[in-house]
């Protein structure tokens, strides 16, 4: 009887050392997920916080807007116009790999990826100054040709290489 009574109590500290790494286990997971979360929502908030102030500029400034204005127009250029539309280029690039870059380390959702290849045809279709400029770092780097959020731009440049 002692020898059972032993049995039974070592069950029930087994059983109960079970259910606890189970709870923690859980615990655990809704951690994770909260802080999944968390971070989507902060990268999401820090993409758009540097579109909006981008966009401040436009509005907020006559001489930013003037020069929308040349690249949207494609209007001829002095040097410094054409190194502020590089940079420009350059700075639209960089955000739309490094949104693909969080949605492939799950802190952007399909919707959100979408979105940002959605902007790249606005963008190459509003400032076609622009669009140039970005088939020109394109060729020039060709590792930018994987990123999916740029296939629109990808697809201009085999457009254009195969057009005689």
């Amino acid at each position: 009887m002692a020898d059972n009574n032993r049995w039974q109590t070592k069950d029930v500290i087994e059983m109960v050392g079970i259910a606890a790494v189970v709870l923690s286990l859980l615990l655990l997971a809704y951690e994770v997920r909260q802080s999944n979360r968390i971070a989507q929502a902060t990268t999401t908030y820090e993409i758009n916080r540097d579109i909006n102030q981008f966009n401040e500029l436009g509005y907020s400034s006559a001489e930013t807007a003037a020069l929308l204005i040349k690249f949207r127009e494609n209007s001829p250029l002095t040097d410094i116009e054409t190194l502020q539309l590089q940079l420009m280029a350059r700075r639209f690039l960089n955000l739309w790999t490094v949104q693909e870059t969080a949605y492939e380390n799950g802190l952007l959702t399909d919707e959100q990826i979408e979105m940002t290849k959605a902007d790249v045809i606005s963008v190459m279709t509003i400032f076609p100054a622009l669009k140039n400029v970005f088939l020109t770092l394109i060729r020039e780097q060709p590792e930018l040709r994987e990123f999916y959020v740029l296939q629109p731009l990808v697809s201009e440049l085999s457009e254009a290489a195969s057009t005689p």
